[in-house]
């Protein structure tokens, strides 16, 4: 049998030791980024559509940007401004229907990546992406995302076969919910 020790601390007195110590919030805050990227780097099916020495040289190209709640990433009708990978958090995709009311089409957390229906299809969004919850999402601007399916074009193979499965995907929930309206009788 082994053993393990596990030494605990609150976060106010993790707090408190950080406004003294500096380097101590540093190091923690770089060991949690660190493990983010280790968690990501193994979960994500686009990361993992490029090989193992590659992916991690493709990771530092993304940039880290925080959420709150009700933020939109990416807006119906827009120009995306590159793909977000959701390292934490929640978000929610949300169409609109022929009336203009909105839709709920999806939920998204951590390993997945919006913004790419734009940038892939060449076309404006056709939903918005609000965070639901305070989320972490590491953004590849739309430069440097020309630039890695350059260099990896598994990249791209991979981004283009989730773009078209969600495009018809929105389209088919949008589509079945005029439907469901349609079919409402008035006497």
């Amino acid at each position: 049998d082994e053993v393990a020790t596990v030494l605990a601390i609150s976060r106010e007195d993790l707090e408190r030791l950080g406004a003294v110590t500096p380097e101590i919030g540093q190091q923690l805050s770089s060991f949690c980024r660190g493990r983010m990227i280790a968690n990501l780097l193994r979960h994500s099916s686009i990361l993992g559509s490029v090989s193992g020495k590659d992916r991690e040289a493709l990771f530092h190209r993304f940039a880290t940007e925080h959420f709150d709640p009700g933020h939109a990433l990416v807006e119906e009708g827009g120009e995306g401004t590159g793909l977000f990978l959701l390292a934490s958090g929640a978000v929610e995709v949300v169409g609109r229907d022929s009336d203009g009311d909105e839709l709920r089409i999806a939920e998204l957390g951590p390993g997945n990546v919006v913004g790419e229906i734009s940038l892939v299809l060449r076309r404006p969004a056709n939903a918005t992406v609000r965070a639901l919850t305070p989320t972490v999402a590491l953004h590849l601007g739309r430069d440097d995302f020309q630039d890695a399916i350059r260099e990896h074009p598994t990249l791209l193979g991979e981004l283009y076969e989730t773009a078209t499965q969600r495009d018809e995907e929105t389209r088919t929930v949008v589509a079945q919910e005029a439907m469901d309206v349609e079919d409402i009788v008035l006497l």
